[in-house]
């Protein structure tokens, strides 16, 4: 069963559906909720009202309306987005000795929104100055720091109304993806984006007498030569180790960027971060492992549930 319910201008209400419901999440984005309404003499609710969208009683959306769209017919298309939404505004922040979690905490606090668990990061930040950044970004590179330096895989999400810090292991599942529950896949290769095979950062500092250039280069000779330089750049400041930031991050996107898109029958506990076990031939070789959730596509209607996912991980990354 689905209910929608618009916490509108005249009190909540449950609209008319016109069209299917889409759940959207995606690891380091907001969630996005997309439906349509018949446009009624009861209907009456504006951009930032609240909606709640529950499947079968479990909670699956808590966010506010951003967009309508209306036709001649009286379709209303509406946007919605979770609080994440507000981690797109841009600020400058300083900050040093902090943790990711503790800067996660500080930002939302400075922004009043609600929080639930926010996961201990343990790794120490050295000082970072963030000018001009979205928010999303500032607590991405914190993030991202901490993963590279602890080896430990952390997921950001609104959690029903409140924002959670989670680490991906917690969100393992026991769904398997095979043959038989695979509706249909898409499987791509490239080494177009995201693909580095050698990474060069360098530190900087100018005074009125003294001019300090330090550049720290990690590099793979054998995937040099079979794809020519692919070179990833950087400015670092003095508080960060080059040459171990330079390896991990070489380490990190060396390999060709595989792409696995999955149409199979819903499950109401996957989302982006979410673990599932797959077990497919995809032409290149055979998947039978567990792979990372990259985002998530729920297509609710009356009578299906389907989903999309982009799985990553394990083999897709040698």
């Amino acid at each position: 069963m689905i209910e929608l319910l618009i916490d509108g201008v005249k009190g909540v209400f449950m609209p008319t559906l016109a069209d299917n419901i889409t759940l959207y999440t995606e690891k380091w984005s907001m969630g996005e909720l997309k439906f349509k309404v018949l446009k009624d003499g009861s209907i009456d609710f504006k951009e930032g009202n609240a909606v709640i969208l529950r499947v079968n009683g479990k909670n699956m959306f808590y966010g506010y309306v951003f967009t309508k769209k209306r036709t001649k017919d009286g379709i209303i298309s509406v946007t919605c987005y979770d609080q994440l939404r507000y981690l797109k505004n841009k600020d400058t922040y300083t900050y040093s000795n902090k943790k990711a979690s503790e800067v996660i905490k500080m930002i939302c606090d400075d922004y009043n929104l609600k929080t639930g668990v926010i996961t201990d990061t343990g790794y120490i930040l050295p000082e970072r100055i963030e000018d001009n950044t979205t928010l999303f970004d500032i607590i991405y590179t914190a993030i991202n720091l901490t993963e590279l330096h602890t080896k430990k895989n952390y997921v950001l999400y609104d959690d029903f109304g409140k924002i959670v810090l989670n680490k991906c292991e917690n969100l393992k599942t026991n769904l398997l993806i095979n043959k038989e529950t695979a509706i249909d896949f898409d499987y791509k290769t490239t080494i177009d984006t995201g693909v580095y095979n050698k990474v060069k950062l360098l530190h900087k500092k100018d005074t009125k007498y003294t001019h300090i250039r330090n550049e720290y280069q990690s590099s793979d000779p054998a995937k040099i030569k079979e794809w020519g330089i692919l070179q990833y750049y950087q400015h670092i400041d003095e508080n960060t180790d080059g040459n171990a930031t330079a390896k991990a991050i070489l380490d990190f996107n060396k390999t060709k960027n595989r792409k696995l898109i999955i149409n199979t029958f819903g499950n109401l506990y996957i989302r982006a971060g979410s673990s599932v076990h797959i077990n497919l031939d995809i032409g290149d070789f055979i998947i039978n492992e567990e792979m990372e959730v990259y985002s998530c596509l729920h297509k609710f209607s009356d009578n299906e549930h389907t989903m999309e996912l982009d799985v990553r991980g394990g083999i897709l990354n040698e």
